[in-house]
């Protein structure tokens, strides 16, 4: 991804910010002169998704060992107790960070780049139908929620790094519109528990299983904070209702 003006750390833009990580997949259009004040949830989710849309950068890799990864003070659930305990490991097995930069590209163009990927990371692809109408149901929340893809974005909307990056933004939002973030967790939180276990299933790298377990417990910890059970939605809600309508 080329790196742009007004870059939200994790791939989404919002007016008046400017980031050094990576470039756009997203972008606020709130209406908002500010933005809104980055939330600690909203840097882990920024975390995640720009490891997931692109490879860390040599400089993202150094700052993660010398100043160790993002994390919340305790761990409130299994799924990022886990994320954070493996990143913690990754980290101190590291010796070089120019070859772990360059081992971290190779792994990442091996899960989710290819020419043929080990995982489709994209919410249309777990609901079973590639592409297709679980990726305009996003969009139309995007939509909904003000939020636009950015001109330069390589990923679907449906893209977990996209996701995640309107949940970073969301997550800043929050204070003002809590109703938002639940409202994009009930509709596409359900997927990510299951990208984790993917995630270990495949055996993918160490980094990667790290980064699939906290983007997942970063979703059941905000689903739970709304009374929403994901395990209820093991299928997507809009799926649901295009069959019983």
């Amino acid at each position: 991804m080329t790196q742009t003006d007004e870059t939200h750390d994790g791939g989404v833009e919002e007016p008046g910010t400017t980031q050094s990580e990576p470039d756009s997949t997203t972008r606020s259009a709130t209406a908002a002169n500010e933005p809104a004040e980055p939330s600690v949830t909203g840097g882990l989710y920024e975390f995640c998704a720009t490891v997931l849309a692109d490879p860390p950068s040599r400089e993202l890799v150094e700052r993660l060992l010398t100043e160790g990864g993002p994390a919340l003070e305790a761990a409130p659930n299994a799924r990022l107790e886990t994320g954070f305990d493996a990143l913690r490991r990754w980290a101190d097995e590291v010796d070089d960070v120019g070859e772990a930069t360059r081992e971290l590209e190779r792994a990442h163009t091996r899960l989710f780049v290819g020419p043929r990927p080990k995982l489709q990371i994209h919410e249309s692809y777990y609901a079973d139908d590639f592409l297709g109408r679980p990726l305009a149901v996003v969009q139309g929340t995007y939509t909904g929620l003000g939020i636009e893809p950015a001109e330069d974005s390589r990923e679907e909307a449906d893209h977990a790094a996209v996701e995640l990056a309107t949940l970073a933004i969301l997550s800043d939002r929050e204070p003002a519109e809590p109703e938002a973030k639940d409202l994009f967790v009930h509709t596409h939180g359900w997927w990510f528990d299951e990208l984790a276990a993917d995630l270990e299933e495949i055996d993918a790298h160490p980094f990667y299983r790290a980064v699939g377990s906290i983007a997942a417990g970063l979703v059941q910890f905000d689903a739970e904070r709304a009374g929403i059970d994901l395990e209820e939605l093991e299928s997507p809600s809009y799926i649901d209702h295009d069959q019983t309508a």
